[in-house]
């Protein structure tokens, strides 16, 4: 029966279990990263989504459990990035793998009341996060799965974003040598096979200033086309949920002489536009992005991120919430498809 495993992860992701009782997940794409007090404010009344993170070496501002119960009880569901640690996303000594996978599972259970989403590592193709190659990502990988499912069995682990553009790892596929993130995750996605339960993604736009990410190539947030067109080509890949868990304007990165900001500062309008991009996918295809979340609402290391302390942004996601009714996957069409 080897149609009915990846049918049914989408069906669990859709049908949570929170606290011992199931909960729809959010039927729209709005989403966040880095949750702070008073974000709840702009999604209008629509459950939403928030990206938080965690790390096994216990930074003090690691998501804490009762920050769980608080977006919890503002309705918004919770994804949980886990890392080892800062520079170093997962381990790439193998005497560390179990360690790490243990510590994982730690995390799953102290935050199990409130998250059954969760992500190992991000961008690790990146010398910033550990230069970390398929191979090992793939093995860590698959340990942290199994370490997790033994404390959380309905958990959904999802593999990691592939960093765009900046990858420090360059093996070989069938794009282009100056496209090695793309072979990354052309690897990565086969490597793992039917052992990924979803997928993370990353895409951002704005490059030169640019204000209309709708058009995009695959070196603005175009790219998350190239995700899903790897993630799609794969038999088990292209029937388990696909979260975009980071967007934004800043893909040619920071203002020089001033970390934590974007070079270009940010153009009213663009996150309605960014919504409006993943909700044409979504229409034209069946496999749809379950979310799209903006870097960031709140997160200490990039204040000009930041939606809590940009009035303009913060305007445009509540704009586009209040107007909009951009869906996701839904259940319905999840189980119509288990019976086919």
């Amino acid at each position: 029966m080897p149609l009915i495993r990846p049918v049914f992860l989408i069906a669990s992701f859709l049908m949570l279990t929170l606290g011992g009782a199931q909960s729809q997940a959010p039927a729209n794409i709005y989403g966040i990263h880095t949750w702070s007090n008073g974000a709840s404010g702009i999604f209008s009344g629509k459950r939403g989504w928030t990206v938080e993170c965690v790390n096994t070496a216990n930074y003090s501002f690691d998501l804490q459990p009762s920050q769980a119960q608080q977006i919890h009880d503002e309705n918004l569901e919770l994804i949980i990035r886990i890392n080892k640690e800062a520079g170093h996303t997962v381990p790439v000594n193998p005497a560390d793998f179990d360690k790490f996978a243990q510590d994982c599972a730690s995390k799953v259970s102290q935050f199990s009341a409130w998250c059954h989403m969760w992500i190992i590592g991000n961008e690790m193709n990146a010398d910033f996060e550990g230069n970390v190659p398929v191979a090992v990502y793939s093995e860590v990988f698959r340990r942290c799965r199994n370490a997790i499912k033994a404390v959380q069995p309905d958990a959904i682990v999802a593999v990691a974003a592939v960093a765009p553009w900046n990858s420090s790892q360059k093996p070989s596929g069938p794009y282009p040598s100056n496209r090695p993130w793309l072979n990354y995750m052309y690897q990565l996605v086969n490597t793992l096979g039917s052992d990924a339960d979803a997928y993370a993604i990353h895409a951002y736009g704005g490059r030169g200033g640019d204000t209309d990410p709708r058009n995009d190539d695959e070196m603005g947030f175009g790219v998350y086309k190239r995700w899903m067109e790897i993630i799609d080509a794969h038999a088990h890949a292209s029937r388990v949920p696909v979260c975009l868990t980071e967007m934004n304007h800043a893909a040619d990165g920071q203002k020089p002489g001033q970390p934590g900001y974007p070079k270009y500062n940010y153009s009213a309008g663009y996150i309605n536009k960014l919504f409006e991009a993943i909700n044409t996918w979504n229409v034209a295809h069946d496999h749809k992005i379950s979310c799209a979340c903006w870097f960031a609402y709140a997160n200490g290391g990039f204040p000009g991120y930041n939606i809590s302390g940009n009035s303009v942004m913060r305007d445009d996601f509540t704009t586009t919430t209040r107007n909009t009714n951009y869906a996701g996957p839904t259940t319905s069409a999840a189980c119509w498809n288990f019976f086919e």
